[in-house]
């Protein structure tokens, strides 16, 4: 019983996305029951287009609500046709409904909040594959903003190796695979059960292990005579400024310039060297 909920869960990756009542009736009878008693779909404003089915050809026609008691449409095969009431129903994914479903079902410990309204929610932390890891969900993170979304939430971009849910898309940008995040799809995770909600969370134990597990190595601190290029990179694919890396480090501009250009005030594996170099090479943030 996971066939609706996925398509539910690719839908909420379109922004604006919507789901029809025609969709809906679409759906086998026993999970359309279990999907609605999930409480994660809201209804929404009546739709004002909807599919033309009295003729051969379906078509998208306007709904016409003045004449007459009922809603109608124009269909150039038949002429005017009656429109069902229920048919002009839609609904959207309700993510802070989802956020406090999915935080009870994972058996999370603390408060659902929602640090950037409407798109970041931390739901809260457990152990996993012998850490413990905060969870976050996040709506849209394959949108053209999803690096600004990141850089714009600091609670989830100084979060240690955190378990990130998103719908189905996993996002293109490089920046978030950093500090050892693991990103999840719920298409994934997530099915039917008799009781509701199923998280298939311990299949990917050994994942999130390997990818949480890079936080901890040791670092190889960066030969001297590539540290110019790393900073630059490093800036270039941000994009930022050099001062951004100093305040992102919780280092001085003085003490950046040492490192990167070797000099013994700022040795290799000192406090201001790791925080630098976690910086550049995970994206470790210290400060925002």
């Amino acid at each position: 019983m996971n066939r609706v909920l996925d398509e539910i869960w690719k839908r909420a990756d379109i922004r604006g996305h919507t789901i029809l009542d025609d969709d809906t009736r679409r759906w086998p009878a026993a999970e359309r029951e279990a999907v609605f008693q999930l409480g994660i779909l809201r209804q929404i404003e009546d739709a004002e287009f909807v599919t033309c089915d009295a003729c051969g050809d379906p078509h998208d026609e306007e709904v016409i609500f003045d004449l007459g008691p009922e809603p109608r449409t124009w269909c150039p095969e038949v002429g005017l046709v009656p429109v069902p009431i229920e048919r002009l129903r839609q609904w959207e994914v309700d993510f802070d409904g989802a956020a406090r479903l999915l935080a009870r079902a994972l058996e999370l410990s603390g408060n659902v909040q929602a640090i950037t309204p409407g798109r970041i929610w931390l739901l809260g932390r457990r152990q996993v594959a012998d850490r413990v890891a905060e969870f976050f969900l996040v709506q849209g993170v394959a949108w053209p903003d999803s690096a600004e979304l990141l850089r714009g939430a600091p609670r989830l971009q100084n979060s240690p190796a955190p378990i990130i849910l998103c719908s189905h898309r996993l996002p293109e940008d490089a920046e978030w695979q950093q500090n050892g995040r693991a990103l999840f799809r719920l298409t994934e995770l997530t099915g039917l059960g008799d009781s509701g909600l199923v998280i298939e969370l311990e299949a990917f134990g050994d994942l999130y292990r390997q990818i949480a597990a890079r936080v901890e190595e040791p670092l190889t601190p960066t030969p001297i005579a590539d540290r110019p290029k790393v900073l630059k990179d490093f800036c270039e694919g941000q994009p930022c400024r050099v001062k951004d890396v100093c305040v992102w480090a919780n280092v001085a501009r003085a003490d950046l310039n040492k490192w990167k250009l070797g000099r013994s005030q700022i040795p290799d594996h000192s406090e201001k060297a790791i925080r630098i170099e976690k910086l550049l090479q995970r994206g470790q943030k210290t400060r925002i």
